[in-house]
């Protein structure tokens, strides 16, 4: 092969190597997608819809109040769950007839369809690195939470990634 075709072909493999680990970066810390299995975040979220997950924003800032995350079960390493951050370090959470309570203050949820149907929990002091979460669904024994025993607060350690928006639901594109 002569020099110029070797010129050619070793730029084309820096080329193809720096693109392979630029995609490689990404995937492993930047954004994710993920196929929701379950109706736990009803009606913001539904079975079968497909995600996209901002990992880079959980590396560089804390969760917000708001935020609709995915982490880790901490009780099946292996799985991920998505919910909805209620509280955050510090704050105090209730659940009072139905209603959530942030520091004693009603916590607004227009995201919701039902009060909580469970019953009530708390109060709760989160702690340092944790979150405390639940899913919009609040039908009774509809979402697996930071109320159970099985989920808790949830270390910021075990958090995947920021819902930015669903990409696409079988019915439709939507925004959160």
């Amino acid at each position: 092969m002569d020099e110029c075709k070797m010129k050619i072909l070793g730029k084309w493999t820096l080329v193809f190597m720096h693109v392979t680990l630029f995609i490689c970066l990404v995937q492993e810390y930047g954004v994710a997608f993920s196929i929701v299995n379950g109706t736990s975040m009803l009606p913001t979220i539904h079975d079968g819809d497909r995600l996209f997950v901002n990992k880079l924003r959980v590396l560089i800032d804390c969760p917000k109040i708001g935020d609709v995350i995915t982490f880790k079960d901490p009780s099946q390493m292996d799985r991920f769950l998505v919910k909805r951050v209620i509280g955050v370090s510090g704050d105090t959470i209730q659940i009072k007839h139905g209603v959530v309570y942030r520091n004693g203050k009603m916590v607004s949820e227009p995201y919701i369809d039902t009060h909580i149907e469970d019953g009530d929990f708390g109060p709760i002091t989160v702690m340092p690195n944790t979150v405390f979460v639940l899913g919009d669904n609040r039908h009774r024994f509809a979402s697996r939470d930071s109320r159970y025993q099985s989920i808790g607060l949830v270390p910021i350690k075990l958090i995947h990634g920021k819902v930015e928006f669903i990409l696409w639901r079988p019915s439709f594109s939507a925004f959160l």
